[in-house]
């Protein structure tokens, strides 16, 4: 075969396979959504302080795994341990104070109960005493009026009369100084029981001496709270993706420390033309190209469909009317792939390419 016959049927070839090739990429750019610009993404979890301070440690590196529970930050601590050291001894002074307060308690009630019994006694040795005159004040009355009767009469001497009458003064004066000893102790005895108002200023004290205990208690319970706050844990099982703060910084409530992120759970976040998310519904498949593995397919679905474009998302961005105007961009929905059996070393960010076969719902009619 001369050289133009080989060059006929190398061109002829050619033609074939370029037409083969043409009709290959028609047929697949009516039954696939392609789609080149598509991404890894996953769920970052950003760690921040619940209170500001100085970091005393990092204790996980860029890449390190982690487990939900684990202590990863600490901030420095000695003045938050030093609060609660004093809050401690001033709640063991309290207690001391209320202990004492109860003693005093417990000693005054014993000692006026002690008082009480014996003005008790004495008043009641008063009255017998009392009575004891009172009886004998009768019959000295008693035998008064008969002396008298007999005086009158001209039967008993006058000396006689005269000495009942000094017994029935004698038992008069006797009678009304115990009366007057009986006033006195049951005076004595109501002061004894106004006494007992001062157990109630002591039960009082003793009242806001636990109140000051429960106080103290909360308030070192507060700054065990805000200890706690001090030692930072990561929320999941994951990676440490990136580490925004380093040892002896300041920081405050809110501002991010570190970033992690699930190596378990990945997808790819393709941005699909408006002009072909007409074709795309929940549930079909999808062949993936990671730029990282270029010799490799993966497979995947398709999860879910945005309801709002890029631009929407990018207020930033050119918004779809002046794009269509301008020519200067395509509106986008993006379009969440699921990526089963990711390869090792899998990083946010890899670029990928998608293919989403539609071609059970193009309609030929």
């Amino acid at each position: 075969m001369d050289f133009k016959a080989k060059l006929k049927v190398v061109i002829g070839a050619g033609l074939i396979g370029g037409v083969l090739l043409l009709t290959y990429e028609i047929f697949f750019y009516v039954t696939h959504v392609y789609e080149s610009s598509a991404s890894v993404q996953t769920d970052f979890t950003n760690i921040s302080a619940q209170i500001d301070g100085k970091i005393d440690e990092i204790l996980v590196k860029e890449g390190d795994p982690v487990k939900k529970g684990q202590l990863i930050i600490s901030l420095v601590q000695d003045d938050i341990a030093l609060n609660i050291d004093s809050l401690k001894t001033d709640l063991a002074l309290e207690q001391a104070n209320r202990i004492r307060l109860a003693a005093e308690k417990a000693a005054f009630d014993a000692e006026l109960r002690s008082e009480e019994e014996t003005q008790k006694e004495i008043i009641r040795t008063f009255s017998r005493e009392y009575k004891s005159l009172h009886e004998r004040l009768g019959l000295a009355k008693e035998n008064l009026r008969r002396v008298s009767v007999l005086f009158q009469k001209k039967l008993t001497p006058e000396s006689a009369l005269n000495a009942e009458q000094s017994k029935v003064l004698v038992l008069q004066g006797a009678e009304s100084r115990y009366r007057g000893k009986i006033a006195v102790a049951r005076r004595e005895q109501g002061q004894l029981n106004a006494s007992r108002t001062q157990l109630d200023v002591l039960d009082a004290k003793i009242r806001v001496s636990d109140i000051k205990q429960e106080q103290i208690r909360d308030l070192i319970k507060k700054q065990a709270l805000a200890l706690g706050y001090r030692h930072i844990t990561s929320p999941l099982d994951g990676m440490v993706g990136a580490i925004h703060k380093y040892k002896g910084e300041y920081v405050e409530d809110g501002v991010d420390i570190l970033m992690l992120h699930d190596p378990r759970s990945y997808w790819i976040e393709a941005n699909i033309d408006e002009s072909q998310i007409r074709h795309v519904i929940v549930g079909q498949d999808v062949r993936i190209n990671l730029d990282a593995y270029p010799f490799r397919d993966f497979f995947g679905s398709v999860q879910r469909i945005g309801n709002v474009t890029t631009n929407s998302i990018n207020p930033g961005s050119t918004n779809g009317s002046n794009a269509r105007k301008l020519g200067s961009s395509t509106v986008r929905v993006p379009v969440r792939i699921s990526l089963k059996s990711p390869p090792a070393n899998l990083t946010p960010g890899m670029r990928a390419d998608v293919n989403i076969r539609i071609y059970e719902n193009i309609k030929l009619w």
